[in-house]
């Protein structure tokens, strides 16, 4: 039975660190060798709402953090993906924790990268799922395509208007619970410019991929949008890992089941556990 859909998981606890800008917002459970979980934008920790009692029983510590200006986490004051992965080494030393595995989902996973590719005595091992890998065209035909509309309707319908949008784009094998997430979390990160997709065409991800050196796992999901990005990253690094999930990018959601066993397999492995 899925949980119902509210902020505040069964047995998580919460908290909040003093980042550069301000507060950053997680969610923890467990004890044990430590996993922070970063989301795509323009969502939230609660992407992983599914996944991280399981990893935590796993015997891992399960982190899932907002990034700057998503979530319940403050707006920094120039939003980057390096801010992001700044952001992801301030709250590791604020919780104490000397080194983690980091899972990264989409954009989460450039911040993820990128805190792996400049801080890598924090990283002991790293996911990169369904991670852009934009070539410097691409990356310019994109920049300052992203329009952030969030205005207030008087009657509503600004929350419709928005569910219609996503249910017409987005993935259509998606849940009505995942395209309920995908709007809430929208308007809930409020109209910080720059933020979330806007920064992902800024950032050079395939300057930063030679950098990394810990053991690296890219997941590619076969009906993602995104599914032929993760053979050209393991192209770009051929000492890397590549696995393949059956079916979009809501399987974190909607077969967290399947997600699961793919990623604590290698959570494990990269943990000695």
């Amino acid at each position: 039975m899925k949980l119902p859909i509210m902020t505040a998981l069964p047995n998580e606890r919460r908290g909040y660190v003093d980042g550069p800008d301000g507060q950053i917002h997680y969610r923890s459970f467990g004890e044990g060798p430590a996993v922070l979980l970063v989301h795509q934008a323009p969502w939230s920790s609660l992407q992983f709402r599914h996944v991280l009692p399981v990893i935590a029983h796993a015997g891992f510590h399960a982190i899932a953090i907002d990034l700057p200006a998503h979530g319940m986490s403050d707006p920094p004051q120039q939003p980057s993906i390096e801010c992001y992965g700044e952001n992801l080494a301030v709250l590791l030393k604020a919780l104490g924790i000397g080194s983690a595995i980091l899972l990264g989902h989409r954009g989460g996973g450039l911040a993820a990268g990128r805190l792996a590719a400049v801080h890598p005595d924090l990283v002991t091992g790293l996911i990169l799922d369904n991670a852009p890998f934009y070539s410097s065209e691409e990356r310019a035909s994109r920049i300052g395509k992203f329009s952030d509309n969030q205005d207030i309707s008087q009657d509503g319908s600004h929350l419709t208007d928005r569910w219609r949008w996503v249910r017409a784009t987005g993935d259509p094998d998606w849940s009505d619970e995942t395209l309920h997430i995908s709007v809430l979390t929208y308007f809930l990160h409020g109209p910080w410019k720059e933020h979330g997709h806007s920064v992902i065409p800024k950032y050079d991800f395939r300057a930063d991929v030679p950098k990394i050196r810990c053991p690296t796992l890219v997941v590619a999901s076969r009906t993602d949008p995104i599914y032929s990005w993760g053979k050209q990253i393991v192209e770009a690094r051929p000492d890397w890992a590549y696995a393949e999930l059956p079916g979009g990018p809501g399987m974190v959601l909607d077969r967290a089941e399947e997600w699961n066993a793919l990623v604590i397999t290698y959570l494990r492995q990269f943990s000695d556990l």
